[in-house]
Order: structure tokens, then C-alpha cells, then sequence
């Protein structure tokens, strides 16, 4: 076996909060046949110093530095960087569960056809305290069939054949937010996902999060990957490459009708709404409450549903 098997991925910025933490999850896994490539967009707070002192201590770790160029050209510096066949995803505010890799590595040496490899996890909030579990579908059919309606995957839980995951062209930046959705919906052409039923991510929400503070965007992402897909299957063309960040213009350049979009963004602004309000978070809340209020032409039941929710938040 060469060394690394794995390398994992863990991109940050401004992640003085919880970065130590992050990093000593993975410092302390069972597998020990891995880097960590921290990849530092261009931090501004303690973060340079925290992540340089963690490195000059274990040489595991290694530090990528760029300016702030955003978490996609991170995560693919990351896998360009990668010496192990196997990359593991972490993000720089979770903490992974100390029997993660190795796990993750004995699922996919058992299962040659999977191309990527999710999990169950914990939720926890800002303090660590546990908020719930989510557990998404595991079988690789489940999976395709629920990937043609939505994200069933849990980007920090995953660890992706490298090679594949290169060969399909790594992430795409037109789908800020939603870039990882991108990907899965691209493997599983020609590739099975899984996820195990094991929750080995303590993955953390709170109101710093760019998913909370980057609704809009990432709706209109996943709906633009959706449409992506379903151009490839129909055998059209795939025109994202072509834009630096999916738009509503450019939804409705490609033919997705003003009330599909509408659509789309409503729903998950509205689910945002519940889970927002279910961990606690106001801020959060009030913010998708504010989305789903702006979108044209909404329903007075939803309206008014919606404005309930705001009085609740």
C-alpha cells in the first residue's frame, strides 16, 4: 500500500473558531494512512497561525495558501494537491468521528463500483450540543432516483475516488453553493453512490454558515444542475461550462420557464424557513422567510403562511 491512502480535504477561511478542533478530529483517526491538505482561501483572522503551529507539530498535515478565491478553487486545489487514492471531505467547523476513514476506506475497497462514499451524522450546534441526526438514503439506486429531485448527499461525510472525481472534471464554479450537487449528478452517470448508515461527521450549524447566507444562489445552482442533467440524458449540450455562475437569466436563456424557477426557489426557501426554525436559529429564519417573500408571483396561502413563520421567527 502506498502512502497516503487518503488525503483529505479540508478548505477554510476565517475558520479560527473551530478549525483546531476540526483538524484534531482527524488527527485522531483509527486509520492513520492519510495528509490533511488544509487549503487557507486567503484567511484574515487567527487562522494562518493556528493551522502553521498545528503543521510544524505533525507532518500529516500539510497547509495550501491562496488568496481568497473562493471554497471551489480550494476544493480543487485540494484534489489536484492529493497524493491518495481516496479524498476525504471535512470541512473546517466539523468534527469527524475517529473511526471515519478507516470505515469509509473498507466500504469502498468493498464496493469497486462506487465512485463516492457519504454517511449518516450528528448535528450539533455552535457549542457542540447535539441537535438531531440526519440519515440519507444508502443503496445507490435510492440515491440515483432521489438525486433527480435533490442534494441526498452530505458533502463534508464524503470520501471520492480520486481519479473519477478528476476524469469527470472536479468541481464546477458556475454552481456556487452547490457544486458538490453538480458532481454527484455527473458520477452517477456512469457510477453508483452510496451512503452508510454510520454517523461519522458531527456536523456543525450555526449562523456563520454560507448555507444560510447563500439561499437564493445555491437554489438557483441545484436548480441549474437539475436542468444539466436533463439536457445530458436528452442528449443536448451542457452550457454551465460557459457562465461563471448560474442565474435566473440564465435559466430562462436555456428554456426553464420563470415559474419552474420560482417554484424551485419557494420550496427550498420554505424548507429553509422549518430547519432554521427547528435549530433555533432566528437569524437564519427571518432571512429565508425574507427570500420566499420576494419571489414573484406567490400564492396568498403561501404568502400568508410564510408571514405566520415570520411572526413564529
Amino acid at each position: 500500500m502506498t502512502w497516503p491512502l487518503v488525503s483529505v480535504v479540508l478548505p477554510v477561511r476565517d475558520g479560527a473558531a473551530f478549525v483546531a478542533e476540526a483538524v484534531a478530529s482527524i488527527l485522531a483517526q483509527t486509520c492513520d494512512a492519510f495528509e490533511l491538505l488544509v487549503v487557507n482561501d486567503g484567511s484574515r483572522d487567527a487562522t494562518p497561525a493556528i493551522i502553521g503551529d498545528l503543521a510544524a507539530h505533525d507532518r500529516r498535515i500539510r497547509v495550501l495558501t491562496q488568496p481568497p478565491l473562493g471554497l471551489v478553487p480550494a476544493l480543487n486545489r485540494g484534489l489536484a494537491e492529493a497524493r491518495g487514492a481516496y479524498v476525504a471531505r471535512m470541512d473546517a467547523d466539523d468534527m469527524a468521528m475517529p473511526e471515519r476513514l478507516a470505515i469509509q476506506v473498507a466500504a469502498l475497497d468493498a464496493h469497486q463500483t462506487v465512485a463516492a462514499l457519504g454517511s449518516a451524522c450528528h448535528v450539533i450546534d455552535r457549542d457542540g450540543a447535539l441537535l438531531g441526526k440526519r440519515y440519507p438514503p444508502t443503496e445507490p439506486a435510492a440515491i440515483r432516483c432521489m438525486l433527480r429531485r435533490g442534494n441526498c448527499m452530505i458533502h463534508p461525510t464524503m470520501m471520492l475516488r480520486r481519479a473519477i472525481v478528476l476524469e469527470a472534471g472536479g468541481y464546477r464554479a458556475a454552481f456556487r453553493h452547490a457544486e458538490d450537487f453538480d458532481l454527484w449528478l455527473r458520477l452517477s452517470e456512469g457510477h453508483d453512490l452510496m451512503n452508510l448508515p454510520e454517523c461519522l461527521l458531527a456536523y456543525r450549524q450555526h449562523a456563520a454558515q454560507t448555507t444560510w447566507q447563500e439561499l437564493e444562489q445555491r437554489a438557483l445552482s441545484e436548480f441549474g444542475a437539475l436542468a444539466m442533467a436533463e439536457r445530458w440524458r436528452a442528449g443536448g449540450d451542457d452550457p454551465a461550462g460557459r457562465v461563471t455562475v448560474i442565474t435566473r437569466g440564465f435559466l430562462q436563456a436555456i428554456g426553464v420557464p420563470e415559474a419552474a424557477i420560482t417554484r424551485h426557489v419557494t420550496t427550498r426557501a420554505m424548507d429553509a424557513v422549518k430547519e432554521a426554525i427547528a435549530a433555533g436559529n432566528r437569524k437564519a429564519a427571518r432571512a429565508a422567510i425574507g427570500l420566499l417573500l420576494r419571489q414573484p408571483g406567490l400564492r396568498a396561502r403561501t404568502r400568508l403562511h410564510a408571514w405566520l413563520l415570520r411572526l413564529r421567527a
